[in-house]
């Protein structure tokens, strides 16, 4: 089965925010396995060491950057077919007011974009969540998706 790190930052505070990524989360932990790091340090190098002490050798990690590559939900959909026939662990960074940490960029396979204009870091994290979770309904041909 599929597994997805989350390593995202910011404390888990009452924000509506906070509660649609648990929501997306707790509809994608039916499709793959969920681990969430929440970090509240906002020094990105800080935040990359303790993401990087979190990763486990052999994890594709992607990091969330808006000068990364722009991914569409079809091709995102395609990504995790691959992902799942290989069992892959997939390891997602947000980093947060101050971006990832030149560490954390380097370790990164992959750097995505999820928009050309800059989000507020939890709001990247709701985009993020909910976006594997409808990429997983396409993949099962269920009616979430309507794209």
């Amino acid at each position: 089965m599929l597994t997805y790190r989350f390593f995202f930052v910011g404390k888990r505070a009452r924000d509506p925010l906070v509660e649609a990524v648990e929501l997306y989360l707790e509809r994608l932990a039916h499709y793959a396995r969920v681990d969430l790091h929440r970090f509240k340090d906002s020094n990105p190098r800080s935040e990359g060491a303790q993401m990087l002490g979190s990763l486990h050798v052999g994890d594709l990690l992607i990091a969330l950057d808006e000068g990364g590559k722009p991914v569409s939900t079809a091709a995102l959909a395609g990504r995790i077919a691959r992902w799942q026939q290989e069992s892959r662990t997939i390891g997602w960074a947000i980093g947060g007011a101050g971006g990832l940490s030149p560490e954390l960029g380097e370790r990164a396979e992959e750097s995505w974009s999820l928009s050309a204009m800059t989000l507020p870091h939890r709001l990247a994290q709701v985009v993020l969540v909910e976006q594997l979770y409808r990429a997983h309904t396409v993949l099962r041909g269920e009616p979430y998706h309507r794209g």
